[in-house]
């Protein structure tokens, strides 16, 4: 960050100014006064199921617990669909324990990290919540987060901090949050996620690992939903 007259300043903080608001989004404020109503009903349309499967088909990767590939989903994906449909409708919807496969951490021979992999159905049904979810929370994101949102990469962020160094900044700080989805609060997390949509199944927050599986049954739909495509490694794990 550089030092301007006022003290340390550094554009990383900058919030996204955006002069129109999308659709869902228009019933939105940052002060959360107001809320998005009967969410659920727009991710059981059948329309949104289907643009959900394409996606989850187009992502590739293995199936889950239950061993049904995409192959097999998708043989019988008029019968899936209307299944999930129901079951989103009428509040029955349960997704399957993950499976977990261990994945070698880089620069750490002998210490795996475990990757949560959910089954098919479970994972178009993620990708269903976040096609409605997605538009509501990006435009609040801070500008210069890039992890894992739509039309931004890596390669984005090491644009924004040359942009930094260029224009003064002296300090870079490379931060993480250790085993955030395995020691996260989710009732806390639902209770911040609440505020902006009603209208949800009643499956009750849970602890655990979304990554690793070590969710408990009934896992929380929109923890689940954030990272079913925003991650595309739950999708190419073999």
């Amino acid at each position: 960050m550089s030092k301007d007259e006022g003290g340390w300043n550094s554009s990383f903080s900058e919030k996204p100014v955006r002069s129109r608001l999308r659709r869902l989004v228009d019933w939105i404020n940052l002060t959360g006064a107001k809320k998005v109503h009967s969410l659920i009903d727009k991710v059981y349309k059948r329309k949104n199921l289907e643009m959900a499967w394409e996606k989850v088909k187009e992502n590739r990767g293995s199936g889950g617990v239950d061993g049904q590939s995409l192959a097999a989903f998708e043989a019988q994906l008029g019968l899936q669909l209307a299944r999930l449909q129901r079951e989103l409708k009428e509040d029955t919807y349960q997704p399957l324990p993950v499976r977990q496969h261990p994945i070698p951490k880089r620069d750490k021979p002998g210490e795996y990290r475990m990757l949560g992999i959910p089954a098919i159905y479970d994972r178009v049904c993620q990708q269903a919540l976040l096609n409605r979810l997605e538009p509501i929370f990006e435009p609040v994101f801070d500008d210069a987060s890039f992890g894992y949102r739509r039309g931004r990469s890596t390669k984005d962020a090491l644009r924004k901090i040359w942009k930094e160094i260029q224009s003064g900044s002296e300090w870079i700080v490379d931060a993480d949050l250790r085993d955030f989805f395995g020691s996260v609060d989710h009732e806390k997390l639902l209770t911040l996620v609440a505020p902006k949509g009603s209208g949800w199944p009643s499956a009750a927050p849970h602890q655990g690992n979304a990554q690793g599986g070590k969710l408990r049954k009934g896992a929380a739909l929109s923890i689940r939903a954030r990272n079913s495509s925003g991650r595309r490694n739950f999708a190419d794990a073999q």
